[in-house]
């Protein structure tokens, strides 16, 4: 599975079924939930869409990205390189993340949302960001760079 055309198909793949269970399937819950001051549900749930996908492509951008760097050959003899630039796109995500959290925020503010609220798009963001990039290099990094994400 850490083969490419495959690393790649199958991060896309994941990337998007956790878009749309979080942007679809629970886009209700995430948008009628929380009180409202004058947007309507519908406005929040396709705003939280379009941020939830920005975080995810740019998840899965930076995990393929991952995929090609490991699978170059100058790489094995650079292994200490690498594991400086998978912490670097790992604590990206974590600042992407953060930064989509707050755009939430900055948005909404005006509608009397319940912090609580911000804090599960924070969590979902984090699923979608973060935890997606870890996940994919976990599974499907290169044999070169196997090894580099955190856990193994």
């Amino acid at each position: 599975m850490n083969k490419s055309p495959i690393n790649y198909l199958l991060t896309a793949v994941i990337g998007a079924l956790l878009w749309v269970v979080f942007a679809f399937f629970l886009a209700s819950y995430l948008s009628e939930n929380p009180s409202l001051a004058e947007k309507y549900p519908e406005e929040l749930a396709a705003e939280l869409r379009l941020i939830f996908g920005a975080g995810t492509l740019l998840s899965i951008i930076s995990a393929a990205y991952w995929y090609y760097y490991g699978s170059q050959e100058k790489v094995a003899g650079e292994l200490s390189a690498a594991k400086t630039k998978w912490r670097t796109m790992f604590f990206a995500q974590v600042l992407i993340a953060v930064a989509l959290a707050f755009v939430i925020v900055i948005r909404n503010r005006n509608e009397g949302i319940e912090s609580q609220w911000f804090v599960i798009y924070f969590l979902v963001l984090s699923v979608l960001t973060f935890t997606l990039f870890w996940l994919t290099t976990f599974l499907f990094s290169p044999r070169t760079v196997k090894f580099i994400p955190f856990g193994k």
